[in-house]
C-alpha cells in the first residue's frame, strides 16, 4: 500500500506531504485547486515521463518520493532479478532537474523507467475518465472469470507449461532457420570434406612423398655417385679402407712400447668398422635405387592433388588442410544434430500443445460457467451504481486451437448498454466517461473478494451522478477499502463521507505567487468541508446537520 507522498517543486506545489490510510483515503477541494496536479506527480511514481515544464521553480529540482509498505513477499523476485535491495518499505523517487535530465530511484537503487513501470504497475492502478483500456482487453475477463471460477492456481501451471512451450518453439524456429542456412551450403561442405578426407593426408606421409620423390627422380645421380664413393673407401687395394688397416696393422705392433699409441690403435679400429658399416649402407642404397616410373608417376600424382588442395583452400601446409577438414567434419556433425534436435523438439511440441490444450479446453468451460454470474453481478452493481438498465454481457470467443495464448484459447469481449432496450455493444463505441468509470468501478468491486489489487486510485468516479446514487458510490468505495486501499478524487459529499482520511487540497496566496496545500479534515473541519460541498461557502446550519448526519 502507498504510506506516503511527498511532492516538492512541481507545478504551483511547493511543498507536500500525504500520509495515506490503509482503507479509504478521499481528496476533496475546489476546481483548479490542484487534485488532478497530485495526480500528475502520482504519475512520475508509476514512470511517466517529464520535462521541465514541471518545474515550479527553475533553479530548483523537482522531487517526487513515496513510500510502499510491501505486503507480497512475491515481489522480492522482482528486486533480485534487478539487483535491488528489498525492503518492506521501499521508497520510490522521482527527480527532474531544470537542465531536463530526469532520473529515477528504488531504495536509492537509480532504475529505469521501463524498470520503474514493471514494479509500480503492481502496486498503483490510477483509474481516470479516460483511462478504461483494461476494460476493452481481451484477456482481462479472463482472470476475473478465473478467480470466480477459483481456479486461478491451474491456470498459473498453465501459464508456466505455456512459457516453456513457446521456448521450444522459438527454439525449434531458430534450429528450422538455422538448417535452411546450412542446406544451402551442406552439399558444397560434404563435397569439400570428402575432396580431403579421399586425400588421405596427413604431414608424415606428405614428407615421406617429397623425400622417396627426390631419391626416385635422382636415381642415377645417386647410383653413380655412391659407386664412386664406394671405390674410393673400399673399391681396391688403395682404398682408403685398405690404407687405414695397413696403418692400423703397422701402430698395433708397436702398442706394447707406448701407452697412447695403444689407444690411438683402439680409436682407429673403431673407425675402420663404423667405415665399414658405411661401406655396406652404401653399397645396400646404391643397390636398391633404381629409377621406377610408375612409382614417380604415382607419388607425383599424389604429391600434385595435395598442392592443389593447398591452393584451394588458400593455406600454406599440410597442418592447414588438416584444421579445414576438422572444421567441416563439425559442421556437418551439427547439421546431422540439429536435425535430430528439430524432431526431438517437433515431438516435444506436438505432446505439450496436445497437454496445454486440454488443461484450456478446461479452464474455458470453466470460464464459461461463470460468465452470466458475472454480469448478473456486474449489472446489479450497475443498477446501484445510477444505471438502473446498465448491463453487460460477456461474450466468449475461442480462438484457433492451434493458436493458444498465456490464458489459453479464451478471448472474452466485453460489450456494455446503459439504456433500456439498447442492445450491448463494444465499449470503446458506447457510454459516457462517467459510465465508463463507474462500470470499472463495478468489476474491480466483484473481484475485490478474490483478487489481490494493488492501490486503487480513482479520479471523479462518480461524475455525473448524485443523491442516493452517489451515497452509494460512497458505499461500495467504503466497502472496496475495507480489502485494498483506495483513494479517490471526488466532488460529491456523499462520498467523501464514507472516508477514512479525508484530504482537502486548496490553493494558498502570498505576495508573489499562489501556490497547492493539502491538510488532513478532522472534527469540524472535516464537518464544514462537507457542509461546504452540500451548500456552498458559509453552510446553514441545516446544512452542517445534513453533514453531522452523513458523518454518522
Amino acid at each position: 500500500m502507498l504510506s506516503s507522498l511527498s511532492i516538492k517543486n512541481y507545478a504551483i506545489i511547493e511543498s507536500v506531504e500525504i500520509q495515506f490510510d490503509e482503507q479509504l483515503n478521499i481528496i476533496t477541494g475546489e476546481t483548479g485547486a490542484g487534485k488532478s496536479i497530485l495526480l500528475g506527480a502520482m504519475h512520475l511514481i508509476l514512470g511517466k515521463r517529464a520535462d521541465t515544464s514541471v518545474l515550479r521553480n527553475n533553479n530548483e529540482k523537482c522531487l517526487v518520493e513515496a513510500c510502499f509498505k510491501l505486503q507480497s513477499e512475491k515481489l522480492k523476485d522482482f528486486f533480485v532479478v534487478n539487483d535491488i535491495e528489498f525492503d518492506k518499505e521501499t521508497i520510490i523517487r522521482r527527480e527532474i532537474s531544470a537542465n531536463g535530465k530526469s532520473r529515477a530511484f528504488i531504495n536509492d537503487s537509480p532504475v529505469t523507467l521501463d524498470v520503474l513501470k514493471s514494479l509500480t504497475e503492481q502496486l498503483v492502478d490510477i483509474h481516470a475518465q479516460e483511462e478504461t483500456q483494461n476494460l476493452l482487453d481481451k484477456y482481462f475477463f479472463c482472470e476475473i472469470l478465473d478467480e470466480l471460477a477459483k481456479q486461478s492456481a491451474i491456470v498459473k501451471e498453465y501459464q508456466i507449461a505455456f512459457q516453456q512451450y513457446k521456448h521450444k518453439q522459438t527454439r525449434l524456429r531458430h534450429l528450422q532457420e538455422e538448417q535452411i542456412r546450412l542446406q544451402k551450403e551442406f552439399d558444397f561442405i560434404s563435397f569439400q570434406l570428402n575432396e580431403l578426407v579421399e586425400a588421405n593426408i596427413d604431414v608424415d606421409t606428405f614428407e615421406g612423398i617429397e623425400n622417396e620423390l627426390g631419391l626416385l627422380q635422382n636415381a642415377e645421380l645417386i647410383k653413380r655417385n655412391l659407386s664412386d664413393a664406394y671405390n674410393l673407401i673400399d673399391g681396391n687395394d688403395f682404398a682408403a679402407l685398405t690404407q687405414l688397416l695397413q696403418a692400423n696393422k703397422q701402430i698395433g705392433q708397436l702398442t706394447s712400447y707406448h701407452d697412447v699409441l695403444l689407444e690411438m690403435h683402439d680409436k682407429l679400429s673403431v673407425i675402420i668398422d663404423d667405415i665399414k658399416s658405411m661401406t655396406r649402407q652404401i653399397n645396400n642404397i646404391a643397390e636398391a635405387t633404381e629409377y621406377n616410373e610408375e612409382r614417380v608417376q604415382e607419388l607425383l600424382d599424389k604429391q600434385n592433388t595435395v598442392n592443389k588442395l593447398l591452393q584451394k583452400h588458400h593455406v600454406a601446409s599440410v597442418n592447414d588442410l588438416l584444421i579445414i577438414q576438422s572444421n567441416l567434419q563439425e559442421q556437418t556433425i551439427a547439421y546431422s544434430n540439429s536435425s535430430d534436435e528439430i524432431i526431438r523438439l517437433e515431438n516435444e511440441i506436438k505432446l505439450e500443445h496436445q497437454a496445454l490444450l486440454s488443461t484450456a479446453q478446461r479452464v474455458s468451460k470453466n470460464r464459461n460457467e461463470k460468465i452470466k454470474t458475472a454480469e448478473s453481478k456486474v449489472s446489479s452493481l450497475l443498477v446501484d451504481l445510477g444505471m438502473p438498465f446498465g448491463h453487460i454481457i460477456l461474450e466468449q470467443k475461442n480462438a484457433d486451437a492451434e493458436k493458444l495464448n498465456a490464458f489459453g484459447i479464451d478471448e472474452i469481449r466485453l460489450l456494455f448498454s446503459a439504456n433500456k432496450g439498447a442492445s450491448p455493444q463494444a465499449l470503446d463505441e458506447v457510454g459516457s466517461g462517467g459510465e465508463k468509470s463507474r462500470l470499472m468501478l463495478a468489476i474491480k468491486s466483484l473481484v475485490a473478494e478474490t483478487i489481490t489489487l494493488p492501490t486503487l486510485i480513482f479520479d471523479e468516479i462518480d461524475t455525473g451522478i448524485s443523491g442516493e446514487v452517489a451515497q452509494k458510490v460512497g458505499n461500495i468505495l467504503r466497502a472496496l477499502g475495507t480489502k485494498h486501499q483506495v483513494i479517490a478524487i471526488t466532488h460529491l459529499p456523499q462520498v467523501a463521507a464514507r472516508a477514512n482520511r479525508h484530504f482537502f487540497v486548496y490553493k494558498n496566496h502570498d505576495k508573489e505567487k499562489t501556490f497547492t496545500e493539502i491538510k488532513t479534515l478532522q472534527g469540524n473541519e472535516r464537518l464544514h468541508e462537507i457542509a461546504v460541498m452540500l451548500s456552498g461557502n458559509n453552510p446553514p446550519k441545516e446544512a452542517l446537520e445534513n453533514a453531522k448526519r452523513m458523518l454518522n
